[in-house]
């Protein structure tokens, strides 16, 4: 199995738009972990020139829940489309 990355709120996508929303109890190193419908601010555009912007992070991991949420890994999508990117210590297997 492969390793995957916890995302928290720090973290960027692949249009290196920041994490910006994540759990008010749950932390690695500190930082909130992230969950499904939680936020990043993607600077990345759209071809007809709108800004992602402020949108929602649509995966997460069922087998792992933090505030009745799906936890977000390394990999996972944002609505916009972009992949989210872990750098935290926090990894599980899937």
């Amino acid at each position: 199995m492969l390793s995957r990355s916890i995302i928290v709120v720090g973290d960027v996508n692949s249009s290196n738009g920041p994490v910006i929303s994540g759990s008010a109890t749950d932390t690695i190193d500190g930082k909130p972990i992230a969950r499904k419908g939680d936020l990043v601010d993607c600077p990345a555009r759209y071809p007809d020139g709108r800004l992602h912007g402020i949108n929602p992070i649509v995966e997460g991991d069922d087998s792992m829940i933090v505030n009745g949420q799906p936890v977000a890994l390394h990999g996972h999508r944002c609505r916009c489309g972009c992949a989210l990117i872990g750098t935290t210590t926090g990894y599980v297997d899937g």
